[in-house]
């Protein structure tokens, strides 16, 4: 009997992850699982580790930011009762002194920039205390003009704009707005409220959304605008039957639309409706995400790497543990994990990083000699944990704060094209690093046999 050779074409692994259908039935560049790669210029390279910035909090991390006031860049983290910012001068953080919030863990914080007399403030809140102000330099002190007690904060225009009211008048379907250009006046010339109570349900989410604010309920998203009657500001409601579950998720993408976890998955809004993502993975939130906790799931911009990332509690995890990557260009969707990962910002980094800042050996390192990244005033990505960390992603780390990064990817099921009786005779790989190993399933993953094991 003939016997015919068949030779399978080299196969780049970029297509990301898919697990909407049997491993038999998926792209053969798609993966159904995979974890803690990314994929530079069509290659498939293990991510960044992280590096621990300055001593932890002594409780959770809760919230980060970078504020900007006169010219000069604060790296701000919230704690559950501290506020601190990092001091470049100390190469440390230092606290900024006020009355410590008495909140839990369960009630998120949020931010707002407003300007007063012309200039940035940052207001904190939490849902619990009074807002908090800072200017930069010295304590916090009181938000003046007794403003509301609430969830959400969002400087919009000329307005600071708050929702979901708390603190013993507990109004959850409201938006409320300072006075114009004073975040400390809530109750003369322009200050306002609107009750949005159209399909009921409480305010989760508080947004900008291209020139309008974006109002999120589990059911539904409103667009909220100004305009130049006594009304002050309107508001449409826009995507219906769907909105955010976790008021952190929502990121406003490069594309003009806005992504955001949605109690089925993540979703992306256009300004009319917010379909599902492309990526075939939304099957996989939905059955797997911890429902107690998806509250606390975030989302940050990574733009150098044309991504949104966005940290969401599954199984057991109580915070945003696995982190889904969503390249808004290739519109594909990979997927990490970040041990006690809370929330994630971005803010500059003060200094150029050299190459004395590299850990291990020279052939060990994953970045290039004139990387962008390394230079200062380059953003770096922060992710805030639950055990007080402040850690930053650098190229320089080949692990997560001294641990060893788990990283693997698993291929579709490869079969003969024409469904006959077949023996393979070879498969190559092409790799690079200080470990990889290789092993190979008959069984459509059940069990696992090694192909070979690095070194070589």
């Amino acid at each position: 009997m003939a016997v015919t050779l068949q030779k399978k074409g080299s196969l780049l692994l970029i297509e990301g992850l898919d697990a909407s259908k049997p491993g038999e039935y998926l792209s053969d560049s798609a993966s159904p699982t995979t974890q803690n790669f990314f994929v530079d210029r069509a290659i498939l390279t293990k991510r960044a580790g992280t590096i621990e910035l300055g001593d932890p909090l002594s409780n959770e991390c809760m919230l980060g930011v970078e504020f900007v006031r006169e010219g000069t860049n604060y790296n701000v983290r919230v704690g559950l009762t501290k506020i601190q910012y990092y001091d470049t001068g100390s190469t440390a953080w230092s606290n900024i002194g006020h009355t410590d919030f008495t909140g839990t863990t369960s009630d998120l914080f949020d931010i707002a920039i407003p300007l007063l007399s012309g200039k940035q403030i940052l207001v904190v809140t939490n849902g619990v205390d009074a807002m908090r102000k800072w200017t930069g330099t010295g304590n916090t002190t009181a938000l003046g003009g007794s403003p509301p007690i609430a969830k959400f904060i969002q400087e919009y225009q000329t307005y600071l704009v708050a929702a979901n009211v708390q603190g013993g008048t507990d109004v959850d379907t409201r938006v409320q707005w300072s006075n114009t250009a004073d975040p400390e006046n809530w109750t003369t010339g322009n200050a306002g409220t609107r009750d949005l109570v159209e399909d009921g349900g409480a305010i989760t989410g508080l947004n900008i959304f291209g020139n309008n604010l974006a109002v999120h309920k589990l059911t539904s998203i409103y667009l909220g605008y100004l305009v130049s009657t006594s009304a002050i500001f309107r508001f449409e409601r826009k995507a219906t039957g769907v909105g955010t579950c976790a008021h952190n998720s929502i990121v406003n993408l490069p594309t003009g639309e806005q992504i955001f976890l949605a109690t089925d998955g993540l979703r992306i809004f256009n300004g009319l409706t917010a379909p599902g993502i492309d990526s075939p993975i939304n099957d996989e939130i939905r059955d797997g995400i911890n429902v107690a906790y998806r509250f606390k799931a975030w989302g940050v911009l990574v733009k150098e790497v044309d991504e949104v990332w966005i940290g969401i509690p599954i199984g057991s995890q109580t915070s945003g543990e696995t982190v889904y990557k969503f390249n808004y260009v290739t519109r594909k969707l990979y997927k990490d994990t970040r041990s006690l990962a809370n929330f994630s910002w971005q803010a500059a980094q003060s200094n150029s990083i050299t190459w004395d800042a590299a850990v291990g050996t020279w052939d060990e390192q994953i970045d290039r000699w004139d990387e962008t990244s390394l230079t200062s005033l380059t953003a770096l990505t922060y992710l805030g944990h639950t055990d007080g960390k402040t850690t930053y992603i650098s190229n320089l780390s080949s692990s997560d704060d001294g641990i060893a990064i788990d990283a693997f990817w698993e291929t579709k099921d490869f079969e003969s094209e024409d469904k006959r009786l077949c023996r393979w005779e070879q498969v190559e790989l092409w790799a690079k690093g200080g470990t990889v190993d290789v092993d190979y399933s008959t069984d459509e993953g059940a069990s696992w046999t090694a192909a070979y094991a690095s070194p070589y």
